[in-house]
C-alpha cells in the first residue's frame, strides 16, 4: 500500500514506525479517494485495539502539500513468521502452541469490538523478545460499526494461501474467518508446509473450498495428538464447525501444551461476535437464537392472552356455584357426543365398495407420503471406511509405543515399533529419518558391546600377568583394555600397579642383610684411617633419601579425538584419551580434561611425550630432560593451540 519510515517523534524521543501512501499519478479521483479511504480505515480499526499483542496505532494525518497520508505506528522489533519458517528456525511444540495462543486471544479481543482482521498469515505475526507475539496490519479489516463499503463485488482481499472457505466464494465474514487463517498457521508451523497448497490462484481456491488438509502425523508422527484435533476444527470448512471464539481455541492450545486434551466446547457457549458490514449485509447476519425461559410451575398465576382481555369487563355472579370437577364431567360428555353420532341420518347408511376402495387408497397414499417425507428429512449416516479406521488405529498404537521404549531406554523394541510403522506408511519423511537414527544406535550399541568384552578380556589377561609378578606382560594388556574402556576403575588401577612393580623391580639395587630382630637395615661398616697417626677405625654409612618422585601430567585443548601417553625414562606415568562419550541414546563425543598424577623413580632421566590424534592426521612426539630427586614434585603442562595447530610443553 505505500512505503514504512522508521521515525523518531520529536517531542517524545520514541521510535516509531511511519507507514505512508501516496496516491498514483495515473490514478483517478474515485481511485485515489478509495485509496485513501481504506488506509484511514486502517488506523481507525488498529486505533480502536488496545491489546499486548495487537500493535498500537499512535497518531494519523495527511500531508496536503504532497498528498501523502500517514500512521504513525507502535515500532517493534522482532522477526515475523513468515521469516522464522524460511529461516527454518526451530520451535519447539510448546512454543508454537503458546504463540498461536497469544495471537488467538488478541483476534478474540479485536472480534469483541467488532474488527475482523481478514488477512492473518504468518508475514502479519512478529515475534518480540521472550517469545511474545504481536500481530499487525489490519488494512484489509472490516469494521462493524459501519462505514462506506470499499470492496466492490468480486474484489479478491487477503492473501489466498490463507482465506478461508467464505472469503473464497465472496460469502459474509465474522471472527471464525480468522480463526480459519490462524489455523492454517498453525498447520504450517507444526509441518512447515501449507495446508492447501497449489501452482494456482484457481487450484488453491478450489483445495479450500472442497478439499480436505493432508493429515499432520503422514507428516511428522511426532506432533502430539492433541494438534491435530485443533487443527481441524480450525479448518472445517463450515464455520459453525470451527471454534466459535478466539479464546475457545487459546484455552484448547494450553491444554494441549500441558500434556491434557482439549477441553469441549460447553454447550451454552458463547455466541461467536458477528460483524456487519454495510445494509446489503443485514439480511444475511446469522440469527442468536435465545431459549425461552423456564415454564411457570402450575401454581402460578397464568399470563393473560392477549391485551384485549386485560381491558374487556368481566362480570362474575356474586354467588356462583363452584363447578364440577373436570374428571367427573367428562364421561357424561363423552356419552353425550356418541347419542348424538348415533342418532345422525348418516348413521347406519352403507358405504359404495368403490368409495370405500377410494378411502382406502388415498389414506395409503397419505401414508406413504408421510413416511418417504421423514426418510428424505432425516441426515445420512457417513459410511465408515473401516479398513482405513483400523489401518489409523494401529499406526497411532505403533507410534504410542515407539516413543514410549524411546523414553524408556529400549532402542531395539523402539526399532521394532517404529519399522512396522514405516511398512504402514512409507512416504513419512519423518519416520524414514527416525527409524534411520534408531539403526545408527542399535549398531554403536552393538560395536559398544563387542569393544566392551575385548576389553574385559584383555583385563583379565592383564590380571592374571599381573599376578603371576609378569609386568612386562601384563602392562601392555592393561594398556589396551584401558584404551577400550577408559571408564574401567580396574583396568587403570591394575595398570598403575604394574608399572609401579615394574619401575621397582628396574630400579632395584642389592640391599644389605636386614636384621632379624627390627627388621631395619643396618648402617654399613666401612673401614676408616686416620691422617697423620695411620690408625685404622669404622664409620656408620647410612642409606640417602630413596623416596618417590611425583609428576603431574595436564592436557589442555579442545579434541574429540587420540590420545596423550607420557613416558619417564622406561616407566609408563600416563596414556589418557583426550576425549570422552556422553549422551543416553545417541553418543557424542567431548573433549576431556587430562589431569594425571604418577610416583616415579627418582633419577636424571629423559621424559618422552606422545600425542596422537587420528582425526587431525597429528602425530607429536617430544622429549624433555629432567632431573627427579627424592621427593620432589613436578607439573608437565601440555596445551594445544586450535588456532595456530601447534602444541606447547612446560615442566615446573
Amino acid at each position: 500500500m505505500g512505503i514504512v519510515y522508521l521515525a523518531k517523534d520529536p517531542l517524545i524521543g520514541r521510535l516509531v514506525a511511519l507507514k505512508t501512501i501516496r496516491a498514483a499519478a495515473h490514478a483517478d479521483d474515485d481511485e485515489t479517494r478509495e485509496f485513501q479511504q481504506r488506509f484511514i480505515r486502517e488506523a481507525q480499526a488498529a486505533g480502536i485495539l488496545n491489546h499486548p499483542a495487537i500493535v498500537t496505532v499512535h497518531d494519523i494525518g495527511q500531508d496536503d502539500g504532497t498528498n501523502t497520508s500517514f500512521i504513525a505506528m507502535e515500532y517493534v522489533e522482532g522477526q515475523n513468521l513468515k521469516e522464522v519458517l524460511q529461516q527454518g528456525r526451530a520451535l519447539s511444540f510448546e512454543q508454537i502452541g503458546d504463540i498461536v495462543a497469544q495471537v488467538a486471544e488478541a483476534l478474540d479481543f479485536a472480534h469483541a469490538k467488532g474488527i475482523v482482521h481478514r488477512d492473518v498469515k504468518p508475514a502479519n505475526i512478529i515475534l518480540v523478545e521472550g517469545m511474545r507475539a504481536k500481530i499487525t496490519d489490519f488494512g484489509i479489516a472490516k469494521i462493524a460499526s459501519g462505514g462506506a463499503n470499499l470492496t466492490s463485488t468480486g474484489q479478491f482481499l487477503g492473501t489466498p494461501n490463507y482465506m478461508a472457505p467464505e472469503q473464497v466464494k465472496g460469502a459474509p465474514v465474522d471472527g471464525r474467518t480468522d480463526l480459519f487463517s490462524l489455523g492454517i498457521c498453525l498447520y504450517e508451523l507444526l509441518t512447515r508446509r501449507k495446508p492447501f497448497g497449489g501452482d494456482s490462484l484457481t487450484s488453491i481456491s478450489y483445495k479450500i473450498v472442497h478439499e480436505p488438509f493432508p493429515p499432520l502425523h503422514d507428516i511428522n508422527p511426532q506432533i502430539p495428538d492433541g494438534f491435530e484435533e485443533i487443527v481441524a476444527k480450525c479448518l472445517a470448512k463450515d464455520p459453525g464447525r470451527r471454534y466459535q471464539r478466539g479464546k475457545d481455541l487459546a484455552l484448547a492450545l494450553r491444554a494441549v501444551i500441558r500434556g491434557e486434551k482439549p477441553a469441549p466446547e460447553p454447550a451454552m457457549a458463547d455466541e461467536t461476535v458477528v460483524t456487519r458490514g454495510n445494509a446489503r449485509d443485514h439480511d444475511r447476519t446469522p440469527t442468536i437464537e435465545v431459549p425461552f425461559p423456564e415454564a411457570e410451575s402450575a401454581d402460578s398465576t397464568p399470563l393473560p392472552m392477549a391485551s384485549s382481555a386485560i381491558s374487556a369487563p368481566v362480570s362474575v355472579p356474586a354467588a356462583a356455584p363452584a363447578p364440577a370437577p373436570k374428571a367427573a364431567r367428562q364421561p357424561q360428555g363423552f356419552r353425550k357426543t356418541l347419542t348424538n353420532v348415533r342418532t345422525h341420518p348418516t348413521w347406519g347408511r352403507r358405504i359404495a365398495p368403490p368409495v370405500f376402495l377410494a378411502i382406502t387408497l388415498l389414506l395409503v397414499i397419505g401414508l406413504l407420503s408421510t413416511i418417504l417425507a421423514m426418510q428424505k428429512k432425516q441426515v445420512p449416516v457417513p459410511v465408515v471406511d473401516q479398513r482405513a479406521e483400523a489401518k489409523h488405529q494401529k499406526e497411532r498404537q505403533l507410534r504410542v509405543a515407539g516413543n514410549q521404549a524411546i523414553r524408556q531406554g529400549r532402542v531395539d523394541d523402539a526399532y521394532a515399533k517404529f519399522s512396522e510403522l514405516l511398512k504402514i506408511a512409507p512416504a513419512s519423511p519423518a519416520i524414514n529419518d527416525l527409524v534411520a537414527r534408531l539403526n545408527s544406535v542399535r549398531v554403536q550399541q552393538e560395536s559398544g558391546k563387542q569393544q566392551q568384552a575385548i576389553a574385559q578380556q584383555k583385563l583379565t589377561d592383564g590380571i592374571n600377568a599381573y599376578n603371576n609378578k609378569d609386568y612386562a606382560a601384563a602392562i601392555p594388556l592393561l594398556e589396551e583394555a584401558f584404551h577400550l574402556n577408559p571408564n574401567s576403575d580396574d583396568a587403570a588401577n591394575y595398570l598403575k600397579l604394574a608399572q609401579q612393580e615394574q619401575g621397582k623391580a628396574q630400579a632395584q639395587t642389592p640391599t644389605p642383610t636386614t636384621s632379624k630382630t627390627s627388621g631395619k637395615k643396618p648402617p654399613v661398616k666401612v673401614a676408616t684411617k686416620s691422617p697423620g697417626t695411620g690408625a685404622t677405625g669404622t664409620q656408620d654409612i647410612r642409606p640417602v633419601n630413596t623416596a618417590p618422585a611425583q609428576l603431574t601430567t595436564v592436557f589442555n585443548g579442545q579434541l574429540t579425538d587420540g590420545y596423550i601417553q607420557v613416558k619417564v625414562g622406561s616407566q609408563i606415568v600416563a596414556h589418557e584419551n583426550l576425549w570422552e562419550e556422553k549422551g543416553r541414546f545417541f553418543h557424542r563425543r567431548s573433549p576431556r580434561a587430562v589431569n594425571v598424577t604418577k610416583e616415579i623413580t627418582p633419577a636424571n632421566t629423559d621424559i618422552e611425550i606422545w600425542v596422537v590424534v587420528p582425526s587431525l592426521s597429528i602425530q607429536e612426539h617430544h622429549t624433555i630432560r629432567q632431573n627427579f630427586q627424592p621427593g620432589a614434585s613436578h607439573k608437565l603442562m601440555v596445551s594445544y593451540d586450535q588456532d595456530s595447530k601447534k602444541f606447547e610443553y612446560q615442566i615446573d
